[in-house]
């Protein structure tokens, strides 16, 4: 097996990533006491690098995350001296294992089948000389996570690839167990043209039915890469691109529902919004609500580096019986924001600037996305209109713009890392392509000196089974709490982050019952996949809010699924 080897510029020190103290700092002494400003307001921390620019990144297992950026110049490098395009990254120890893979995954998208292989799809042009990447408009490739460290990336180029070229496509995972794979272009573009537009879906593994017209893509041109996708309970999709919204039955192929337009600027690709499904509650029947928030503008109908991000969220009820788009204030304007959940089910919103639009610096070097915001935001769903914002949290001195990504953790942080709007890659820029990493740990990490435990949580949960695990309240030796509890449970599937998509990120609340003596907690699995598609997901339980570490599992329709 090849060594890694590092080529890094005169400005890098050190030769292999940074080590902080490899255990996450909010445990190692119990009893320590926070300032005020880190209980209100979380800590930020950067630690190791990713040595490849996190284009793409995808949460595989309890420590690792797949790390893939498109064919280009970067800091780790087989000892050939061809740099790698890709890396899984070990959030423990926070080093790096390179992955060689032979297509071009340039603006690629991502999902996991039942059985918990990672699928990539699609990509971008052929790179000659330096770099060697085959052309990956079509690519399918195939990762299987391990634990021996010796899984790779699987890619068969003749016999299985998609239909159609697909660059900037969306993949959703499907309550079937295989991926959907919508829209696109056929090539590179800065905006989509209708000549290359690609108004289709198609799924992987492919379904007989082949491809699938969807002309949704051709009504909400030029504005509808990355299209924002949601497995609804109901067995539908939302489907959301530019400004406008459907419910759309992808088992007959029609629409159900068209929703309102929804008012201020295009919030798809590159005038690049964040947008999620607030989570899913059994106690209101699983009802649906969705944000949309930031985007950008145009200038006399043109893109413009001097356009001014939005400032708005929209968030629509799909249970009310005429759903309408409730608009409110995204705190500041921002383009291309990263929207994760946070392990109590509140949103957070980071990276991200305030003027132009997604894309490269122009061929003068004048940048097309500028002023990035530091500052993080937490949306609490719960809270009433104008209540929902919590600010003054800690930030950040990277700038983390195009080609940002973000991942919530099971053990309650957020892993950051990313940003790279030079091509070719720079690390000297005014903005340049960025390796380092960063983790935050929310507020509700310093909540208390403890945090409760649980245990033996099986690795596969099937589909309206109950399950009965440990639980530690773990309560502060100097606490009294006469006062019963307030528990929940739920389930977190980060998604495959990339451009400010989360693909496939889901919440969902779980039914439970804790036994009498507060040792035991009976889950009850989501009652079917439309609820909560099969893959892989992080269970979290929380005790007043304070979450206890998370445990990666899958859910199945049946154990025999999934080979754990």
């Amino acid at each position: 097996m090849k060594s890694v080897g590092l080529l890094l510029a005169a400005a890098i020190a050190t030769v292999s990533p940074a080590l902080a103290d490899p255990v996450p700092f909010y445990w190692q002494n119990p009893g320590q006491e926070y300032s005020a400003a880190v209980k209100k307001g979380g800590k930020m921390e950067q630690i190791g690098r990713t040595g490849v620019a996190a284009m793409h990144a995808v949460l595989i297992s309890d420590r690792k995350i797949l790390i893939i950026d498109k064919a280009e110049w970067n800091e780790a490098q087989f000892d050939s001296g061809q740099s790698a395009f890709s890396v899984e990254y070990d959030i423990i120890t926070n080093d790096y294992r390179l992955l060689h893979i032979d297509t071009n995954t340039f603006c690629s998208a991502g999902g996991f089948l039942k059985n918990g292989t990672f699928i990539s799809t699609g990509g971008g042009e052929r790179k000659g000389r330096t770099w060697k990447a085959e052309e990956g408009f079509q690519s399918i490739r195939h990762f299987t996570p391990c634990e021996d460290g010796e899984c790779q990336w699987s890619e068969f180029k003749t016999t299985s690839h998609m239909i159609g070229n697909r660059w900037y496509p969306t993949v959703e995972q499907m309550p079937e167990g295989d991926i959907m794979i919508m829209g696109g272009s056929i090539r590179g573009a800065r905006v989509n043209r209708d000549e290359i537009n690609v108004p289709s879906i198609e799924y992987w593994p492919p379904r007989p039915e082949g491809l699938i017209d969807f002309p949704f893509l051709n009504e909400t041109m030029p504005y509808n890469l990355y299209p924002i996708v949601y497995t609804l309970p109901d067995g539908n999709l939302f489907v959301f691109a530019n400004r406008h919204a459907i419910i759309y039955n992808y088992k007959t192929n029609e629409v159900v529902k068209r929703l309102p337009e929804m008012k201020g600027n295009p919030r798809s690709y590159p005038l690049t919004g964040a947008s999620v499904m607030l989570p899913l509650d059994p106690a209101n029947d699983y009802n649906v609500e969705i944000i949309v928030c930031g985007g950008s503008q145009t200038v006399n109908g043109n893109l413009s580096p001097k356009a001014d991000a939005d400032a708005t969220c929209g968030r629509i009820n799909l249970g009310d019986e005429n759903p309408q788009w409730e608009m409110d204030t995204f705190v500041h304007p921002r383009l291309m924001p990263d929207a994760v959940f946070l392990a109590d089910g509140t949103v957070m919103f980071l990276n991200g600037c305030q003027k132009g639009f997604a894309g490269y610096q122009s061929k003068n070097w004048i940048y097309v996305n500028t002023d990035p915001t530091f500052d993080l935001l937490i949306y609490d769903p719960k809270k009433s209109k104008g209540k929902r914002w919590k600010q003054d949290l800690a930030s950040t001195d990277i700038a983390r713009m195009y080609h940002s990504v973000a991942l919530s953790l099971p053990d309650g942080r957020v892993w950051v890392a990313g940003s790279n709007n030079n091509e070719p890659s720079n690390i000297t820029a005014i903005y340049p392509t960025e390796f380092r990493v960063e983790y935050y740990s929310p507020p509700y990490l310093f909540k208390s000196s403890t945090r409760p435990l649980i245990s033996n949580v099986p690795k596969i949960l099937t589909y309206d089974q109950e399950y009965t695990i440990n639980l530690n309240l773990n309560y502060p030796l100097t606490s009294s709490h006469t006062a019963e509890p307030v528990i929940q449970v739920a389930l977190l599937r980060p998604g495959f982050s990339t451009h400010s998509m989360h693909m496939s990120q889901r919440y969902v609340i779980l039914k439970y019952q804790i036994a009498s003596d507060k040792q035991t907690l009976h889950i009850q699995a989501p009652p079917h996949a439309n609820i909560f598609p099969p893959g892989p997901a992080t269970l979290h339980v929380l005790r007043d809010g304070v979450p206890a570490e998370g445990i990666f599992l899958h859910i199945a329709e049946n154990e025999d699924d999934v080979a754990v």
